[in-house]
């Protein structure tokens, strides 16, 4: 976890890394606590193809290089933490050098 800060307020802004990359990052003003992801094409890519992600969380996503979440509630982190997870193993795999094993789809 390293610490940033916000350019023009200075608030400090917890940020989340899995070795160098950023994972995600907190804001947190009050009672009010939001949580933003960033992704590059490739995460982006891989995220909206993934049907095991909640479809609210993959269509935030689709739309533009970052997705924030109000997390009011236990509940608000599911969705959020399935992106974060998403992200953490894509960078594991390119930092074991792995591939995605691909299996057939069945309908």
């Amino acid at each position: 976890m390293k610490v940033q800060y916000e350019k023009h307020s200075r608030e400090p802004i917890p940020s989340f890394y899995y070795g160098s990359r950023q994972l995600f990052h907190v804001h947190a003003r009050g009672e009010e606590i939001s949580a933003t992801i960033h992704s590059d094409q490739k995460a982006r890519t891989r995220i909206v193809e993934d049907q095991s992600i909640d479809w609210r969380a993959r269509d935030q996503v689709s739309k533009r290089t970052w997705a924030a979440f109000s997390l009011r509630s236990s509940k608000d982190l599911v969705p959020f933490m399935e992106l974060v997870k998403a992200k953490y193993e894509m960078i594991n795999q390119e930092a074991s050098g792995k591939q995605d094993e691909q299996r057939p789809v069945a309908f």
